[in-house]
């Protein structure tokens, strides 16, 4: 199968690891050179042919980091393929860097829902207004679920220093409908271009760079506001570097899956489990209030058809019973109805005769606020739950405690580790 092909035509309904596996493959021969050369142009929707496609999948860890940089470093030499390899490391330090100060996300989610009733939101995300790349972009993200990240940026800026809307509403926009959202990677690349995560360094977008990256599809002269100042405020809290959790002691126990990592094979566990229990994608999504979720529901499907794959592929490799539960066709996601998922878990664990589950590390975010609700549920029971982190996010995530670039002294180091 062309995966570009299918890619350009329209993009995929489902997400599966063979998928990511074969999407990685089809760019291999691209990440080098010629992703270096080509990777800032946006040359429309259908024909974003010199970009990865992988986010949606990194995103969920239907593949991970270490098999693509060990796959590219296989192809080719560091210094083609450096600014790949260093997009990679990108994804990495937000989530690193969130990690260290979860506070962002809980006072984001504080901010933003009182802006989405706003006439001035939905204007802007409906895509009208004066700006013709602008409304463009609006309509791919809302119509394929995706962005070329330079559009990403460039749209940002409008966003916040044209049409100066607040940065929290643009990042809800985007996390209502990319299919890649991710809660450090958006939300800290909002923070960035608004000049809040390295403060006072925004960035602006000017007509002639979009005129030049998008082959002169667009030419906004005289519509954008290209002498803006970097927006103000408080200082973002010192990083504390959370406790890693350790290897849990061998012991009967059941395996969780949740959306945040689609690859336990690749988990370090103590012993092969008694079950497996793939958690419904909803725990991913919350209610901001009575009109709007976090995502759109079809991202809740696009995630199931993850979960199930990742259901398919655990049986196969642990050789042991699997419950895919089910999501509820209405996305029914309050305290109630993981209440609800709880005492199903219970009566799982009583079948198996188990009190210990073992899960993935969760980052934060809606699918850690949601299986936190989980775990307090199942406490009453007596079911304790351990976390495994992976060492890649283990090495890694300690470093992110300032900007990019001290990071990125490490990545040379990272790489002959994790070859």
């Amino acid at each position: 199968m062309d995966l570009f092909a299918q890619i350009s035509a329209d993009t995929p309904s489902a997400l599966s690891r063979a998928d990511g596996l074969g999407t990685l493959k089809a760019f291999l021969p691209l990440a080098g050179k010629h992703y270096a050369a080509e990777r800032n142009f946006d040359k429309g929707r259908g024909q974003h042919l010199s970009v990865s496609w992988l986010s949606a999948y990194i995103r969920r860890r239907l593949i991970t980091e270490t098999e693509i940089l060990q796959a590219v470093q296989a192809r080719h030499n560091f210094s083609s393929s450096e600014k790949f390899i260093s997009e990679v490391f990108w994804r990495t330090y937000f989530k690193g860097w969130l990690e260290m100060r979860p506070s962002i996300w809980s006072q984001w989610l504080t901010e933003m829902p009182a802006g989405l009733a706003d006439s001035r939101y939905l204007q802007a995300c409906s895509g009208k207004t004066d700006i013709a790349c602008f409304n463009e972009w609006a309509a791919e993200l809302r119509e394929t679920g995706y962005l070329h990240n330079h559009a990403r940026m460039w749209f940002a800026s409008i966003w916040i220093f044209t049409l100066e809307l607040p940065w929290q509403w643009g990042a809800a926009f985007f996390m209502q409908w990319l299919r890649d959202g991710d809660p450090a990677s958006n939300t800290l690349s909002w923070r960035w271009v608004a000049g809040l995560h390295s403060r006072g360094k925004h960035y602006l977008a000017c007509a002639e760079n979009i005129e030049k990256f998008t082959q002169n599809r667009f030419a906004p002269y005289g519509a954008l506001n290209e002498g803006a100042m970097s927006l103000t405020g408080a200082e973002p809290p010192l990083a504390v570097e959370p406790h890693w959790p350790a290897l849990p002691a061998r012991k009967r126990y059941v395996l969780v899956i949740h959306g945040e990592d689609c690859h336990p094979e690749s988990w370090t566990l103590a012993g092969a489990p008694e079950a497996v229990i793939v958690l419904p994608s909803w725990m991913g999504n919350l209610v901001l209030d009575s009109q709007n979720r976090l995502r759109d529901r079809g991202l809740d499907r696009l995630e199931d058809t993850a979960l199930a794959d990742t259901a398919g592929r655990a049986q196969a490799h642990f050789d042991c019973p699997v419950h895919l539960l089910a999501s509820s066709e209405g996305g029914a996601m309050d305290e109630m109805d993981i209440a609800m998922l709880a005492r199903q878990i219970s009566a799982l664990a009583s079948q198996y005769d188990v009190q210990n589950m073992t899960t993935s590390y969760l980052p934060v975010g809606a699918w850690r606020q949601n299986f936190a609700t989980l775990a307090d549920c199942l406490a009453p029971e007596n079911i304790h739950i351990d976390q495994v982190i992976r060492e890649y996010d283990r090495s890694c995530w300690p470093y992110a405690k300032r900007g990019f670039f001290p990071f990125k002294e490490n990545i040379p180091r990272w790489l002959r580790d994790f070859s």
